[in-house]
């Protein structure tokens, strides 16, 4: 078979158990996704922000970091890349419901503030675009103790580029060559406002030269494709390379949040033309196609999962919310 004939799977070395628990992970967190837009309809889950569409650029990105090692800094639709990186049905649950054991913030927080000291997954800003300062400053952390081959990947969606903050995070960045991987994931819309309106380029990654980074653009719905890309990222960023700006062209499949509605912005026949490039159906069919699972494997899978979301749906609904004597709790350090 010639080089470039290999299946994507073979050429990147991911083995069929990677692959098999990298689909349960994109169904996971789609049935999670369902869940918790029921919730929030039934007044059990007061906002979320879900990550429907993003599956494969999330998981893709997850495949290239090193848990535990490598710093992440999330941004509110990462939910398919927590759970990639070690969070599970239960913890986002909780997380959306504000219970106790909510193991990103202790009740605390707004949904999608991901967080995790054993997964180095740093909370994000509320304000949109700052976490990329937070990444950039990491990177200049790295460098002041003398730590090498590691590296902190930001994630954020294309509106985040209007921001100043993200100006900033990229330029000191670019100065300095830092180690950070910047993802955008573009899914054409900043809320309700379209690229071509938010964006003055074709390509957010055009921005990169600007910063003195290299800039790459890849199919968002291709696991592969961006698992490459982002694993060449934080390689290069790893070994002294300095910083990228990678972007994921996507779609989000429902409203930008709960408190959204999309139908004012865009067609119904737009979602579907997108939804018909559905990643985690993408995946699946690559997957049966060269033998690693089955059509009736991927369904017992699905079972399993909703079993699990089922499950965990219970124990979040009957978990206790923060103690009122915690009020001051993490307040002042």
């Amino acid at each position: 078979m010639e080089a470039n004939d290999t299946p994507p799977h073979v050429r990147l070395g991911l083995s069929r158990q990677r692959l098999i628990a990298g689909l349960r992970t994109m169904i996971a967190s789609r049935e999670t996704d369902d869940r918790l837009w029921l919730l929030n309809r039934q007044g059990r889950a007061h906002f979320v922000v879900t990550a429907a569409g993003h599956e494969a650029t999330q998981l893709g990105c997850a495949w290239a970091i090193r848990v535990g090692h490598d710093y992440v800094i999330p941004y509110y639709r990462d939910m398919t890349l927590v759970m990639a990186l070690g969070q599970s049905v239960l913890d986002v649950l909780l997380h959306a419901m504000a219970r106790r054991d909510d193991p990103s913030s202790g009740g605390r927080q707004m949904f999608g503030h991901y967080s995790s000291r054993r997964l180095r997954i740093v909370s994000g800003s509320s304000s949109v675009g700052s976490h990329l300062v937070h990444a950039a400053g990491l990177g200049l952390a790295f460098r002041a103790r003398g730590e090498q081959d590691i590296a902190v990947m930001g994630l954020f969606g294309e509106g985040a580029t209007a921001e100043g903050a993200w100006h900033e995070g990229l330029t000191i960045a670019g100065i300095h060559q830092l180690p950070v991987v910047f993802v955008c994931q573009n899914n054409q819309y900043s809320i309700s406002v379209p690229v071509h309106r938010e964006v003055p380029v074709p390509d957010v990654a055009m921005k990169a030269a600007g910063y003195g980074m290299q800039g790459v653009v890849v199919d968002g719905n291709d696991v592969f494709a961006v698992y490459e890309a982002a694993h060449q990222a934080m390689e290069r960023a790893r070994n002294g390379g300095g910083p990228t700006l990678l972007e994921c062209k996507t779609y989000r499949f429902r409203p930008h949040s709960s408190a959204d509605d999309d139908r004012k912005y865009r067609s119904a026949e737009e979602v579907e033309s997108w939804r018909a490039r559905d990643p985690i159906k993408r995946f699946e069919h690559y997957l049966v196609e060269h033998g690693i699972i089955t059509s009736e494997e991927i369904e017992a899978l699905r079972r399993e999962v909703r079993a699990e979301v089922d499950a965990a749906t219970d124990a979040a609904v009957a978990a206790p919310y923060p103690s009122v004597e915690s009020i001051a709790d993490h307040l002042y350090g």
